[in-house]
Parts: structure tokens; sequence; C-alpha cells
């Protein structure tokens, strides 16, 4: 096999276009098997793998910077600099991180776990090259749903005072949902266009307004004619957009025919579940036909938040603004103005784009927008940049707003409709995934819930950390220790009469969030009594949930050797 006798990257500018072509399809199998164990962001890795080998064949990644924007799309490429030998790991506690990560390669030469900075950071290598007098090409690698986003919108308007760039399209005509706006159509129409090979200069360029040329649009999966425009791309003394057009899934049939339910998929053995993101969906259907005034937003998730049932039935009260989730709370505040009920799903690592505008085109006033927060707490497999684990610090600092964290489908629901009849700035964090824990639950909110009486408590927000709170607790009982359970199912406004009534009691915090902002920091603040036993003030790595949860002292066996040695 070609990628396993040569020495990459360097070997991989010596070969021909037939061993590129063999080295291209030995890279998809590779994808292809690693993904399906391990689960990851198949769909679009798929369709750029000889988007990555032309770039390594063009360019020097111990030199040039090639910037990927997200990570999705880059997994041929750590396959092809240097991580073939550990790709198996790919996304496993201990393996290698499913994004670009400079801290494990030098050739990953920025951080790659969120939408639109790619084109920014290649605005500042540009400049830094401008500066030390180096010599090295700056490339972005962008994909077209991204083309929407503010800030490599911003990064567009800096390219021309900055240097020379090029910057890859990765048109697979598809984010994780479907593009909304005028861009997708705007390069709909580039895409019909016959490819030429030669380079629109000036008013030529359908990108004249950033004074970048254009080349393309390329066929994505012809080795030759991607090289050749790579090529007339690195020769040329301008800045240039090089649109390739591929197709998400390439080489595997299933994500070829449903490019947008394999974006991403599950480890093998692990349903790729959202009940929760389905109960949102569900609940927000029948709120919806008993008020016209209530509207749906997503920022180009509508699919993974749930909301995809709603956008059908009710059209007119659904809109997806892209990946763009800074323009969701403005919508939402200007609908909320107006009279509308502004419900806006998005994910917990993707809401802290949006802050400045939750803390002040929302709350500033009061505003009654609902903020859906998904994928709350650790989610595993996608690490550092997709935890949701630093939410409650930025919410807890904004006045007034009403967190809550349910422990089941059911309680969801009923905070759902809650939230349809209570004014104001209300947020309603839940996890990825299936974790209903069938907990019991009632209508008295914002009140905690007790679920097991005891000599002291372990107090915890959200199904995971009740589920190991309650297995904690049923380890003690075994020796002998009777310790309750309280699902603190509103962090803030927090129960303040359970805590007056029970003040005498040993009170331990389980909260898969980091300490600052957690309910534990605001507990002692205010000067109660109780003992944290929360993630530490860091970045989380990869690997599945529980491995996560044993690594920092969250699952039910670490959670009882904490409260019994506090006893000894």
């Amino acid at each position: 096999m070609l990628l396993k006798s040569l020495n990459l990257p360097t070997d991989i500018r010596a070969l021909d276009m037939k061993e590129l072509s063999i080295l291209s399809e030995e890279v998809r199998e590779r994808i292809i098997s690693v993904s399906l164990q391990n689960g990851g962001h198949i769909g679009a890795s798929l369709g750029a793998v000889e988007l990555i080998v032309s770039l390594l064949k063009v360019f020097d990644p111990d030199k040039d910077k090639i910037v990927f924007d997200v990570g999705h799309q880059a997994y041929a490429y750590k396959i092809l600099t240097g991580r073939n030998a550990s790709f198996d790991k790919l996304r496993a506690y201990g393996g290698i991180s499913g994004f670009p990560k400079p801290s494990e390669s030098k050739y990953d030469h920025f951080v790659g776990g969120h939408a639109g900075n790619a084109v920014s950071a290649c605005c500042g290598y540009a400049m830094a090259r401008k500066l030390s007098g180096a010599s090295y090409d700056v490339i972005s690698v962008v994909g077209d749903g991204v083309m929407v986003n503010g800030e490599t919108a911003e990064g567009f308007n800096l390219v021309s005072s900055t240097g020379k760039q090029i910057i890859v399209i990765n048109d697979n005509t598809y984010s994780i949902s479907a593009g909304v706006g005028a861009m997708p159509e705007f390069l709909a129409k580039l895409r019909k266009n016959p490819y030429e090979g030669k380079i629109l200069c000036g008013s030529e360029s359908p990108f004249s307004q950033y004074d970048i040329d254009y080349l393309g649009p390329i066929p994505g999966h012809d080795i030759g004619k991607l090289t050749q425009a790579m090529t007339l791309a690195k020769e040329s003394k301008r800045s240039v957009f090089l649109h390739v057009v591929t197709n998400k899934g390439k080489g595997f049939a299933p994500a070829e025919m449903n490019p947008l339910k394999m974006h991403g998929v599950a480890p093998k053995g692990e349903a790729a579940s959202s009940a929760f993101s389905s109960t949102i969906g569900s609940t927000l259907l029948r709120l919806r036909e008993k008020d016209d005034k209530i509207i749906a937003i997503a920022a180009a998730m509508a699919v993974g938040t749930g909301l995809s049932h709603f956008e059908s039935m009710y059209p007119e009260s659904f809109i997806d603004v892209g990946i763009a989730e800074s323009t969701a709370l403005t919508v939402a505040a200007a609908m909320a103005r107006a009279g509308f009920k502004p419900y806006v799903a998005i994910y917990s690592t993707f809401l802290q784009r949006a802050f400045d505008q939750l803390l002040y085109d929302v709350a500033l006033d009061g505003l009654d927008v609902t903020v859906l927060v998904d994928r709350a707490g650790i989610v595993g497999e996608d690490g550092e940049s997709h935890q949701g684990i630093y939410d409650l610090g930025l919410l807890a600092t904004i006045p007034n707003v009403k967190i809550a964290s349910p422990a089941s489908y059911q309680e969801l629901a009923l905070m759902l409709e809650w939230s349809a009849r209570e004014k104001g700035v209300k947020v309603i964090r839940y996890p990825k995934g299936n974790s209903d824990t069938g907990i019991p639950t009632d209508e008295d909110l914002p009140c905690w819930k007790v679920l097991s009486e005891g000599e002291k408590y372990i107090v915890a927000h959200g199904p995971r950390m009740l589920e190991n709170a309650l297995a904690a607790a049923n380890i003690l009982l075994k020796k002998g220790k009777k310790v309750g359970v309280v699902n603190a199912r509103f962090i803030a406004p927090y129960d303040r009469d359970f805590l007056r009534a029970n003040e005498s009691k040993k009170l331990y915090l389980l909260e898969d969030v980091v300490f600052s902002g957690s309910l534990s920091e605001r507990l002692l603040a205010t000067g109660h009594s109780v003992t944290p036993i929360t993630l530490p003030n860091t970045y989380v790595t990869f690997g599945r949930i529980y491995d996560l949860h044993r690594a920092y002292g969250l699952d039910p066996e670490s959670v009882a050797k904490r409260i019994a040695e506090d006893e000894a």
C-alpha cells in the first residue's frame, strides 16, 4: 500500500497522477473504516480527499500555512501528515482529535473546531509573513456553509490589505442543514459555469468587491485539474478564490445518498440518539398549534436541534440564519420586541459566540426570548472545542436570566410549557443524545425536587449528573451510608427554601461544568456551605462520555469515594 510505504507528507510531492489517485482511494478506505468504528464527521472528510491530496502535492505543509475552517473535512489531512498510525484512535480517549489541533501536530497550523475563523487566521499569517520578511503560502480551506458566517466576511474584507492568500471553497452544497439565504444561490449560479482553467481577475471575478480573483468551478475529485488550479493560484501574485465542487460522502454510498444524516456518525455499538432534541421539536409543535406567536430559530442546525419537523409543519414560523449564532439572537430580540415568542436552539459550544447579543440585545431589557441550549455538559468525542461546560459561566453573569436543566424528557416538556407562560429571558439546557433518567417530576417549577431523603444530599442538575448521583448514593447505601439526591432543576433562580430548610445538612453539588459560574460557585459566594464536585477550570479532552466522567471524578464510583473519604 502506498499509504504505508510513503514518508508522509514529503513523498506526496513526488507522486504522479496515477499514484495520487491510488493514494486517494487508500485514504478514503481508511476514513470509512475508522469512522464507522469510532464515529466522526465522515461525509465532509470523504468529499475532501482529492482536494487535500492535491494541496499536499502542490504546497509544503512544513512551510506553508494550511488552515481548515471547522475541520470536519480534515481527516485525510491528518492521515497524510504523519498520523496514519494513530488514526485508529481518532476521537478516542488518549488518541487524536477529530479536529485540527496545533498541540497535536506541527502540521495543524490553527485550531479548527468552530466555523468562521480560517480566513481571519490566514490574514494574521499573511501579516506576520509581511512583517517578518518570510516566504510561504497562506491557504484557508472553508466550506460553502461558512460563507455566510460573520467572521468569514470580516476576513474576506481584510484579505486585500494583508497580502496574498489562497482561499479554497470546498463547495459540497451542504452544511449540517441545507444552506439558507443569498450565498447558496450565488454559489449555485457559479457552479453552472464551465471550468476553463483560467483565473478571473478584476471586474471579471465574482468576488471583485473583495479585490480577490477567482478560479472555478473546479471538479473536486479530478486530481489533475485540482493540482493544475492550485499551481496557477500558487504562481499568481494576487489573492485567489479556488472554488472546488465536491460530493459530500464521496466513495461511500450511504453518505452520498444521505449527506445530512451521514454528516456525522456515532461510534460502533452506540445509537445516534437525539431524544432531548426530539422532545424540543414535538413540544414546540404542540405549543405552536395553540399560539401562532411562537417562532423557532436555528443557526444551520435545524436537524441537530430537532426542529426539522417544526420547519416542515410551520415554515412561516421557522427561521434558519445559517452559521451565524449572533444574528440568531439579534433576530430573536427584534421579533420579541415585535410581539412574538422566539425560541432559539443553539448548541452550548456555539452559544458562546453570541454572548454579546444575548447579554445586550436580549437580556438588557428582559425580552421574552427562550434559548434552548443543546449539547450541554460533557459531549464526548468532539472534545475541547465542543464540550458544553462553559455556558453557565457566561449565563451566570447575566442579570435576571432564568436557567433550567431538565432531568427527563417529561421534565423538558414541562419546562417548555412553563417558558411559554413565563415572561423574560429563559434558558433551558439539556444534554446530547438519550439519557432520560425516568426520574419522577412535577409542575412545581422552579422548585428543586428531592428524589430521595438522606443524612446528607448530593445535589445535581441534568440527567447525566443525576444518574451518577443516584448510582453514587446506591453505592454508599450498600456501605450503610444513607445519602439523598436532589434534582436542582433550576440553576437560576435556585431554591432558597430548600437551602434554608437543609442548612444543617452536608450538601455535595455534582455538576458537569467548569467551577467558574457553576451553581456551586454561586452558592459558595452567597454564603451557603456546599462541597463542589465540578470540573476544574480547564479544557476537557475528547473520548467517550463515561471515560471523561471517570477521568474528571464525576462518575458514580469517584463521587461515592469522595463522599466516603470526606467523612473519614
